[in-house]
């Protein structure tokens, strides 16, 4: 069998990427600068290949690190995974969870389903990273996050992943109460205002300046892009900034509260909602429960939302 790197050895090469020189990874890991250069050593004898360009200014990959930075990685989170899915299934309500999500569940479900799900696994760990599909997807690809929620479009290639549509839901120009613009019936009316969108390289947001600006843009109108729910309300609620959301996002209550739809006669894209996931890699117990809480809570607003509509 073909000798293959050690586990401390790629740790170590991720510490030097990460902190940018041989002496801080060293410092960082508690290692002798002479102790981690050996196993950097030992590691590009065993691929064949250098890997770093040492010079004054640090370490730097060369072209066949950065080929095998990616996988490297990969290895690395998908270990890490293995050893936290078996802890869990040895101690059910202990491990981590790493998800993505956009606008509506943010807003709608993650609070109230991370509640519940804490209180059944106390010491369970979330990391909750928000933003788009196109900016999230590489770290799913990764294996650093263990599935997404969000905004699905045709023009990112999801063939290696698991597709659940959630939901289809109707998107809308949303402001504060009392916004000046509040009462416009068309997007030329909005020519001025300024706006916060979601950063997307690719996918549903990837063209919404063209949507929203089919009459042109004055002179005084701005665009921030940015995926910050905490930004974002304070500029809609204190600057008087725009944005594109779900309109479903006004079920929530206290939501409600602040803000309002402008009521456009130009009708916006739909969204919709799935769940991606990795087709080969294995969910951990705890990720398939909070899955499982996810769904039934997205039937449970989505459902809500159609009776609201009937009434």
């Amino acid at each position: 069998m073909r000798e293959l790197p050690k586990i401390h050895q790629l740790k170590n090469l991720k510490a030097i990427i990460q902190y940018g020189s041989i002496r801080a990874a060293s410092e960082a890991l508690h290692q002798t600068q002479p102790a981690m250069t050996r196993s950097i050593q030992e590691l590009e004898r065993i691929v064949g290949v250098p890997l770093l360009v040492r010079g004054v200014r640090g370490a730097l990959l060369t072209e066949m690190g950065r080929i095998f930075e990616p996988r490297m990685n990969m290895v690395l989170n998908e270990l890490e995974r293995a050893i936290d899915e078996l802890r869990q299934i040895e101690r059910s309500s202990q491990g981590s969870v790493t998800f993505g999500c956009s606008h509506l569940p943010a807003f709608g479900i993650v609070p109230t389903v991370i509640k519940k799900f804490q209180e059944r696994y106390p010491t369970a760990r979330f990391t909750v990273i928000e933003g788009q599909l196109s900016e999230l997807i590489s770290s799913l690809r990764l294996g650093r996050m263990d599935f997404f929620i969000g905004v699905v479009s045709p023009d990112i290639s999801l063939h290696e992943f698991n597709d659940e549509h959630l939901a289809i839901a109707e998107f809308g120009v949303i402001a504060r109460k009392g916004h000046p613009l509040i009462n416009s019936t068309s997007l030329r009316d909005l020519r001025a205002a300024k706006w916060y969108l979601p950063t997307a390289s690719a996918g549903y947001f990837s063209d919404m300046e063209k949507l929203i600006f089919p009459y042109g843009r004055e002179p005084t109108c701005s665009v921030i892009l940015g995926d910050s729910t905490a930004i974002a309300e304070q500029l809609v609620l204190n600057e008087d900034y725009l944005f594109v959301g779900p309109k479903n996002m006004l079920a929530v209550p206290h939501v409600q509260k602040m803000v309002s739809i402008i009521p456009i006669k130009e009708k916006l894209p739909d969204g919709h909602y799935s769940l991606i996931y990795r087709q080969q890699q294995t969910l951990t117990p705890l990720a398939k429960h909070l899955i499982d809480d996810i769904r039934f809570a997205y039937l449970g607003f989505m459902g809500q939302q159609i009776l609201s509509q009937q009434l």
